[in-house]
């Protein structure tokens, strides 16, 4: 393992030696599964804005001379002062800083700065679960989103759209989610992540926040600049920037198993769902808010549950989101994990 300097990616908060990209998830007693991921040696930052601490490398330790080493200007700028290194973001990309102390450069600091429409359709979508799944610590004046916390719904959501990507890139064409075919490739990988989440054919967008009129439209609008988020979904903002970072990176894997689409079931909906995944038939049952016919490239699907996704309330048993992936003729309609 790559010995880490004494790094502070924010404010009070040493980087711990350990896996990079580990998860250890807890139940808050609540039914919301809440985590940390290890960062040693990783920041996260949003072209939109950062809260203040998460966008700056501190290091802490006695030296007697010290430099950042900027290794990809064209991503980001560097503001030093004294023993700190705040990260100004030019364009989405994966980046380095080199600590150089007393002369002897540090092991790399990676700096991700994923799409900024990742982390507006994130909040649109799942802003309520990004807020309940998010692990904080006080501050002066009320609590910031730990340097590691990890949304596990968010991080579905997300995969989700990294698999639709994937799948384009893979042989099929960004036609096949409605996205544009010279936007999809005119700058990636952000174009990719752009063009997939924006994609519509004029009267039918993939994803809802996207479609002006929407009740999410203007939060999915405002969360482009952290400074125009509403305060009380600032926790939001933040969670989704670092569940982006994390994605784009490929630091999470994906936890649905190729998923490519997602919905919110109704009562009714999770009713059929649940009576589906009991009686183990292999046909979505009508109105159940998915079928083949939906996805007729991708058919057979499958409806998954992930049992750590955040239910839509606390105190009720309805997934706040399932997931639609391709199956097998053998496997069942609807499967938990």
């Amino acid at each position: 393992m790559k010995r880490t300097p004494h790094i502070l990616l924010m404010a009070a908060a040493l980087l711990s030696f350990g896996s990079v990209g580990c998860s250890v998830f807890q139940e808050d007693g609540g039914g919301v599964t809440k985590g940390e991921r290890d960062v040693s040696g990783k920041l996260s930052v949003a072209l939109g804005g950062s809260a203040p601490g998460l966008e700056t490398i501190v290091i802490d330790e006695p030296f007697t001379a010290l430099e950042f080493e900027n290794n990809d200007p064209d991503l980001f700028d560097l503001r030093v002062d004294g023993n700190s290194a705040r990260i100004l973001p030019r364009a989405s990309g994966i980046g380095y800083v080199t600590p150089v102390v007393n002369g002897r450069a540090r092991d790399p600091i990676e700096i991700t700065i994923p799409p900024q429409r990742l982390i507006q359709i994130l909040i649109g979508e799942a802003r309520g679960e990004l807020v309940r799944e998010a692990t904080t610590e006080p501050v002066a004046g009320g609590e910031v989103v730990t340097p590691g916390s990890v949304s596990v719904t968010g991080d579905a959501v997300a995969a989700t759209i990294r698999n639709r990507i994937n799948t384009i890139n893979d042989g099929g064409r960004p036609s096949l989610f409605l996205a544009d075919a010279t936007d999809y490739e005119s700058d990636p990988p952000l174009s990719y992540y752009d063009a997939v989440i924006e994609a519509t054919n004029g009267s039918v967008y993939q994803f809802s926040p996207v479609q002006p009129g929407d009740p999410s439209h203007s939060v999915y609008l405002d969360a482009e600049a952290r400074e125009d988020v509403d305060e009380e979904l600032l926790i939001a903002y933040d969670q989704a920037a670092l569940t982006a970072a994390a994605v784009f990176n490929g630091e999470t894997e994906d936890p649905t198993g190729g998923a490519f689409a997602f919905y919110s079931p109704t009562p009714t909906q999770a009713a059929l769902i649940q009576d589906a995944l009991a009686t183990g038939v292999k046909d979505l049952p009508a109105g159940c808010g998915t079928s083949d016919a939906n996805f007729p490239a991708l058919a057979p699907v499958q409806v998954l549950l992930l049992k750590d996704v955040a239910p839509s309330t606390a105190g009720q048993d309805i997934p706040s989101f399932v997931f639609v992936r391709s199956r097998a003729d053998f496997e069942p309609a609807v499967v938990l994990e």
